[in-house]
């Protein structure tokens, strides 16, 4: 076992320094700069396919040390996102939301976070809760928590409530702080940062004019099912309301009750294409 595959089990995350080499980051970085962005509950910038090409070997290499290990399998990678500081992400302790409506596990899920424009090696880098700190300060909380997503956790008088942002209520209270169990990796740009799907993570500050490329593996053998798509709270419904994706889901849940996460991914793939055509045609008609 590799100690990337070692740390991701243990740790939950790893620090690979110099992922990238300067060309590849700086390549990045021009793509950030020409590109578009797109707002649905957050503004990202989005990758171009020539982009990811150009790292699409460092990435594939890397889902190899993945193949013999039962626990956590992410075989497959999309597309990228770009997380920039200056459209207002700063992110408080969570769980990543969308990821887990989507695949509704994160246990072969890996976020790939890489900084491409980075003015200031300590700061506006991602804060993260190591999982065996979790798991010692609070055992019982994190049976319910590993692999899961959809977490909002606060802080109020020195005790934490991690909320379900899924299916609504509380996941747990813990009578500390969580902030107490962080630490904050120092990221150059071109530096990779590996995240489980279930780490709680923040954003360290908004200080500094920071842009890091998110590429997301998963495991598209998974099987979803139109139960857990449905179960739903306050939250997530603003997460739905906020993003056409969701129509696409609930279209191709209403066809099937399970269908594996490829099928799923082809069917929002699909409706994508037609939102961008019917896009086009309208543009087209005005002008």
């Amino acid at each position: 076992m590799s100690y990337i595959v070692e740390q991701l089990l243990k740790r939950g995350f790893v620090h690979v320094p110099g992922f990238l080499d300067i060309q590849e980051t700086e390549a990045l970085a021009d793509d950030y700069r020409n590109g578009q962005f797109h707002r649905t509950v957050y503004t990202l910038g989005h990758a171009t396919p020539e982009a990811i090409e150009l790292i699409s070997d460092k990435i594939r290499s890397l889902l190899t040390q993945f193949e013999d290990v039962t626990q956590f399998k992410p075989s497959r990678f999309g597309g990228g996102a770009y997380f920039a500081t200056e459209k207002g992400i700063n992110f408080g302790w969570h769980q990543d939301h969308e990821s887990y409506f989507i695949n509704q596990t994160h246990q072969h899920y890996l976020n790939i976070y890489i900084p491409v424009i980075k003015p200031e090696l300590e700061r506006t880098n991602l804060c993260v809760i190591p999982v065996d700190r979790f798991m010692e300060h609070a055992p019982e909380a994190w049976s319910r928590l590993e692999w899961g997503g959809a977490a909002t956790a606060k802080t109020e008088n020195g005790r934490t409530t991690i909320s379900n942002d899924h299916a609504g209520g509380l996941h747990a209270e813990l009578d500390f702080e969580l902030e107490e169990l962080g630490e904050t990796p120092a990221l150059a740009a071109g530096d990779a940062l590996l995240l489980r799907g279930d780490m709680f993570h923040r954003t360290q500050d908004n200080d500094t004019e920071r842009v890091a490329i998110s590429i997301r593996a998963f495991n598209p053998d998974i099987t979803v099912v139109r139960e857990h798509y449905e179960q739903s709270c306050p939250a997530k419904r603003w997460f739905q309301a906020n993003n056409p994706m969701y129509g696409a889901i609930s279209d191709a849940f209403e066809e099937r009750d399970r269908m594996i996460l490829s099928e799923l991914m082809m069917s929002m793939f699909k409706a994508r294409q037609a939102r961008e055509r019917a896009a086009q045609t309208q543009q087209s008609a005005a002008e």
